[in-house]
């Protein structure tokens, strides 16, 4: 039986050219206006400028107290306006999401802890914050070509196995390069065991790995 036990590390070098910080046509927008306003745009927005959202996508309120942690899936792309963290703790930690564009438009900088998100593909980070040296930043999870030869020689499917992902979100900050560390395997009935210190519920591992026998792949994103 195979045991998968491969990890590797990288980190962004490159920032994301400025002409590829508006919101890509046919998205959904997701952010805080004291409730949650959910809009989807047709058209390209500006990071961060609440009131041509407003004007340029169909938008509504979603009231604070109707939303329901974890539940979010959205296997396309979403774009999340971040101003206070509530967005993503009660609405986007422990939810899926395929394609991810975050954009910091605080003020006060964001103290780290970590953000749990399941089937990520990528990811793509922008900050407003006066003292960003990163701006700008995108991010495929996937193996370098090395490592993704390792696992095809070792019967190891990384796209078809599954995949968690753990944020810090102090990277919002843009204080240096986004770095990527990632783990594939061993079994998902064993996740608990090889990661003691994460604390997730049982229904999120459930939802996760509803086959406990498959592998998986764990990335860490600091």
């Amino acid at each position: 039986m195979f045991v998968c036990n491969y990890c590797w590390f990288y980190s962004v070098t490159s920032s994301v050219p400025t002409y590829v910080t508006s919101l890509p046509v046919n998205t959904t927008l997701l952010f805080d206006s004291g409730n949650l306003r959910n809009c989807s745009c047709s058209t390209l927005v500006r990071d961060c400028d609440e009131t041509l959202a407003n004007s340029m996508c169909r938008c509504h309120t979603v009231l604070r107290s109707s939303l329901s942690p974890a539940q979010l899936r959205e296997p396309g792309q979403l774009t999340v306006w971040v101003k206070e963290l509530w967005v993503l703790e009660e609405l986007l930690n422990s939810s899926m999401v395929g394609h991810l564009w975050l954009s910091f438009c605080g003020i006060k900088p964001v103290n780290s802890q970590f953000l749990a998100l399941l089937g990520l593909q990528t990811l793509r980070i922008h900050s407003t914050a006066p003292k960003a040296s990163y701006p700008n930043q995108e991010i495929i999870v996937s193996p370098p070509a090395g490592v993704a030869a390792d696992l095809e020689a070792h019967s190891f499917d990384f796209l078809s196995s599954f995949h968690m992902t753990f944020l810090d979100v102090a990277v919002l900050n843009g204080l240096s390069a986004l770095k990527v560390y990632s783990v594939a395997g061993p079994l998902a009935s064993a996740f608990s065991q090889h990661f003691p210190h994460l604390a997730l519920p049982c229904s999120l591992l459930y939802s996760a790995f509803p086959v406990t026998e498959e592998c998986y792949t764990c990335t860490f994103m600091f």
